[in-house]
C-alpha cells in the first residue's frame, strides 16, 4: 500500500513537471511568435516612416524653393524696385507689373502642383498672379479675388509672414514677403498637394494638430488623426500604420496612415503553422523525452538545487539529510541521501565563516574606536584651565561646549551613520577647538544644500580630513582656509552624494597621492597615523566596492579629498 501511494506521488511529481514544462514550452513558442511578428510589423513601420519622411522632405523642399523665389525677386528684381518707387506713374506701373509677371509665369509652369506666385499693391489694390498648369476644377478668378481680400486684410503684418487660407473647403498656404503695401508671395493648395494613392490617407496638419487637409481613401476620421498628431508620431494599428513627419523649418507636419490587410497576422496561414502545428508536433516529442530525463538524469539534480535553495534561504526543514529514504531507486536515494549530507556541511562552513568575520569586523571596528588621544584631552583641559586663570568667561564657554560636543561625537559607534548637518557641527566644533588651542585664525567653508544636508555618511568621514589638513596645511604666516562642498551626482547609473574637502596649503607631495589613492579593502595594524587608512577601511566595510575616494592637488594650489558615496534606496526615501 505505501509502494502504490509512493508510485502516485512520484506520477503526479511528473505529470506537474511535464505541465510545467509543457506551459513553458508554448510560452516560449508564443514569444517567439510574437517576436516574430513584431520584427514583421517593424520592417512595415520603418518602410511606412520613410515614405512619411520623403513627403515631407518634398513639401518642405518646395516650399523652401518657393520662398527662395519670393526673397530673390524681392531683393534683386528691377520690376519689383520699379514698382516700390513712390513717385511711379500708372503707365511705369503697367509695364514693371507685365514683366514681372513674364517672371511669374516662368516659375509657374515649372510646378508639378497647384501652386503659383502673385504680386499685391495695396495703393493700387490690384493682384497679379500666375498658377501653374496642374489639374484644377475651380474658378481662377475668385481664387484670385480670395487671395486679394486676404492681403488687404494683412497687409500691415509684420513680414515675412504666413498664414492658412481656406477657401472651397480646400487649404491653401500663403507667404508674403514686402513692404508698404507692396507685396510679393506664393501660394500652394494643400488640399491637392499629394497625388491620392490607394489605401493610403495623406493628411497635413499645423504642429497643435489642427487638420488642414487631408485626401486619399478616409481610413480614419479626423478626430482620430488629429488625437493621433505629433511631430515623428509613429502607430500601428491591427491593419493600418500611421505615422508623422513634421516638415522642416516650417510649422506643418505630414501625416501618413496606410491600410495593408498583411498586418492582420491571424489571416495569414503561417500564423497557424507556428502557433499550433508546430508547437502540437514538439509537445508529442518533448514530452517523452522529458518523462525520461526526469527520471533517471533530472530528479538528483533538482533534489540538489532545492535542498540549496532552502539552504540560502536558512529554511531547512527538520527532516533534512534523510528525505533521500523515502526514494525507491536504491541508486537515486543514495545520492540524494549525500548530498543532503554535502549541503549540511556546506551550510555549517559557511556560517562558521560567516561568524569569523563578524567578529573580525566587530573587533576591528572596536579597535578604531578606541583610537582617542589621550593627549589631546589633556591638552583641551590644560587650554581651558589657563582659561579660566585669565577670566576669560566667554571663550571657556565656547571651548567647553565644543570640547563636550566633539567627544560625545566622537564616541558614537563608528559602524553608525550620521546627517551630514552633524558631521558639519562635528567639523565646526573641531575648528573651534584649534582657533582656541592654537590662537591661530581659520575660515571654514561649508557649501551644502539643505536636500545634501540631510544625507547620511559614516561618522568622521569629514573631519578625519579636516584635521589632516589643520595638521599638514596650517602655517603661521598665513590663514589656513577649508572649504567643504556637498552636492549629490549619478555616475554610472548610481546616486551618489560627492563631498570635497580643499584646503590652500601646498598640497600632496607625489608619493604621498600615490599612497593615499591605493585602495584599503584589509586591515592593518598600525600604532599611529591611522585616521585616513581608519575611515577608508570603513567606508570599504559600509559600501565595498561602490565607494569612491580621490586625492588629488588642486590647479590653484591646496590638497583636495573628493568623496562617493552611494545612497541606498531606504536613505534616499528620508530626503523626499
Amino acid at each position: 500500500m505505501r509502494d502504490k501511494e509512493k508510485k502516485r506521488s512520484i506520477k503526479g511529481y511528473l505529470l506537474t513537471g511535464g505541465i510545467g514544462g509543457s506551459i513553458l514550452l508554448f510560452a516560449l513558442f508564443l514569444g517567439f511568435g510574437g517576436y516574430i511578428i513584431g520584427q514583421y510589423r517593424n520592417v512595415y513601420e520603418r518602410e511606412h516612416e520613410i515614405i512619411t519622411a520623403d513627403y515631407a522632405h518634398a513639401l518642405g523642399h518646395d516650399i523652401n524653393l518657393l520662398e527662395s523665389y519670393i526673397e530673390s525677386i524681392y531683393g534683386n528684381n528691377v520690376h519689383y524696385q520699379m514698382l516700390k518707387r513712390p513717385q511711379i506713374t500708372e503707365s511705369q506701373w503697367i509695364q514693371a507689373t507685365y514683366y514681372l509677371n513674364n517672371n511669374f509665369r516662368a516659375k509657374a509652369d515649372i510646378l508639378d502642383y497647384f501652386g503659383g506666385v502673385f504680386y499685391y499693391d495695396e495703393k493700387w489694390d490690384s493682384l497679379r498672379s500666375e498658377f501653374s498648369g496642374y489639374p484644377y476644377e475651380g474658378d481662377a478668378y475668385r481664387l484670385n479675388h480670395a487671395i486679394k481680400q486676404k492681403m488687404h486684410a494683412h497687409a500691415s503684418d509684420r513680414m515675412p509672414c504666413k498664414m492658412i487660407m481656406t477657401y472651397e473647403k480646400e487649404a491653401y498656404l500663403l507667404y508674403v514677403l514686402g513692404d508698404h503695401g507692396k507685396l510679393l508671395g506664393y501660394v500652394i493648395n494643400l488640399s491637392r498637394y499629394f497625388e491620392p494613392r490607394e489605401n493610403m490617407q495623406f493628411v497635413i496638419a499645423d504642429l497643435a494638430g489642427n487638420i488642414l487637409a487631408d485626401q486619399g481613401d478616409a481610413i480614419l476620421d479626423e478626430g482620430s488623426v488629429s488625437a493621433e498628431a505629433g511631430n515623428d508620431v509613429n502607430k500601428a494599428g491591427f491593419t493600418y500604420m500611421l505615422s508623422g513627419k513634421r516638415v522642416e523649418d516650417q510649422e506643418l507636419q505630414v501625416i501618413l496612415v496606410h491600410r495593408d490587410e498583411k498586418l492582420a497576422f491571424w489571416n495569414r496561414i503561417e500564423f497557424w503553422l507556428l502557433f499550433i502545428l508546430i508547437p502540437g508536433i514538439a509537445f508529442a516529442v518533448l514530452w517523452n523525452v522529458y518523462r525520461f530525463v526526469r527520471r533517471i538524469i533530472y530528479q538528483p539534480i533538482d533534489h540538489f538545487v532545492h535542498r540549496l535553495t532552502e539552504m540560502k534561504k536558512g529554511e531547512l526543514p527538520e527532516d533534512f539529510g534523510a528525505a533521500g529514504e523515502k526514494e525507491q531507486l536504491e541508486e537515486i536515494r543514495i545520492i540524494n541521501k549525500k548530498l543532503d549530507e554535502l549541503i549540511v556541511e556546506m551550510r555549517q562552513l559557511e556560517q562558521d565563516k560567516y561568524k569569523r568575520e563578524k567578529e573580525a569586523n566587530a573587533a576591528l571596528l572596536q579597535y578604531y574606536q578606541i583610537q582617542v588621544r589621550p593627549h589631546f584631552f589633556l591638552n583641551c583641559l590644560n587650554i581651558i584651565a589657563s582659561l579660566l586663570d585669565e577670566e576669560n568667561v566667554d571663550t571657556v564657554n565656547t571651548m567647553i561646549y565644543s570640547v563636550s560636543s566633539h567627544f560625545r561625537y566622537v564616541f558614537q559607534d563608528y559602524n553608525s551613520r550620521v546627517e551630514l548637518e552633524e558631521e558639519i557641527q562635528e567639523v565646526s566644533d573641531y575648528c573651534n577647538i584649534y582657533v582656541i588651542k592654537n590662537a591661530l585664525p581659520l575660515l571654514l567653508q561649508v557649501q551644502a544644500s539643505d536636500e545634501a544636508k540631510r544625507y547620511k555618511v559614516p561618522i568622521l568621514c569629514i573631519q578625519t580630513f579636516v584635521e589632516n589638513s589643520i595638521k599638514y596645511a596650517a602655517r603661521k604666516d598665513m590663514v589656513l582656509s577649508i572649504t567643504i562642498k556637498a552636492d549629490r551626482i549619478e555616475d554610472e547609473e548610481e546616486e551618489y552624494i560627492r563631498i570635497s574637502i580643499t584646503d590652500n596649503g601646498k598640497g600632496y607631495g607625489t608619493e604621498q597621492l600615490e599612497q593615499l589613492n591605493q585602495p584599503i579593502r584589509e586591515f592593518q595594524y598600525r600604532s599611529a597615523h591611522v585616521g585616513v587608512d581608519n575611515i577608508k577601511y570603513r567606508i570599504f566595510l559600509m559600501y565595498g566596492e561602490r565607494a569612491k575616494l580621490y586625492f588629488y592637488n588642486s590647479p590653484a594650489g591646496g590638497a583636495v579629498t573628493e568623496i562617493l558615496l552611494p545612497q541606498e534606496e531606504n536613505e534616499s526615501a528620508d530626503h523626499r
